[in-house]
């Protein structure tokens, strides 16, 4: 197998991997299953295979695919810690109907009615960080080197994907979230710093502007 074509298979690999992750709070809240479940037999998973083929690609100088790779992860991780920033002003404001993290640790431990432990915060964290990993991937991997205001678009869409999904609905806050004042704001403020970050350092850390076909 030639190295575009490989190169190609993987990135798809990667992309399905990590389209994983953003989908399990939603696909639980819907009532599709457990998080400790699909922590335990998707979420895991998916990242070992995401370190697997980032290895592999490493090993046999993949370059523009573990480059893209590492990028998205860390510009997606770097992103997050600016949505955290309003993410928690807008908590602390009232604007917000949860420490989101905190649920998700709970919910991953299943101590919904024990409420959240130093363990469950620190999953509940490495989730939601690992989320904006997984999203910083996808947009490099898809995209590679565009234009920084791309990544407001994006950043955008994904505040917008949240918005409408059943993870919203089922905090009762109306359609959107609409019945708590401040929410959408503050959700497409943190998502549009999230999306100028991973548009930016995606812009001024990788080298090849190809599509994803084009790597």
């Amino acid at each position: 197998m030639d190295t575009r074509k490989s190169t190609l298979i993987l990135a798809l690999v990667v992309l399905a991997m990590a389209g994983i992750s953003p989908n399990l709070y939603p696909a639980a809240m819907a009532g599709y299953g457990g998080m400790p479940f699909f922590s335990k037999w998707l979420l895991i998973p998916s990242i070992v295979i995401i370190l697997g083929v980032f290895i592999f690609a490493k090993k046999q100088q993949l370059t523009t695919l573990s480059r893209r790779i590492w990028v998205g992860a860390l510009a997606g991780i770097i992103g997050t810690v600016g949505l955290e920033i309003i993410r928690i002003f807008g908590f602390k404001m009232g604007w917000m109907p949860g420490d989101l993290p905190k649920l998700l640790g709970v919910l991953m431990t299943d101590r919904f009615m024990k409420g959240p432990s130093t363990w469950s915060n620190i999953l509940g964290y490495a989730y939601h960080y690992w989320n904006g990993a997984a999203f910083g991937m996808i947009f490099t991997l898809l995209l590679g080197r565009k234009p920084w205001w791309i990544g407001i678009i994006y950043g955008l869409l994904i505040g917008t994907g949240f918005l409408l999904s059943p993870a919203v609905n089922a905090m009762g806050v109306g359609f959107m979230g609409s019945d708590l004042p401040g929410m959408i704001p503050v959700v497409y403020t943190a998502h549009l710093l999230f999306g100028s970050i991973l548009g930016y350092l995606a812009y001024k850390w990788l080298h090849n502007n190809g599509w994803l076909l084009n790597m």
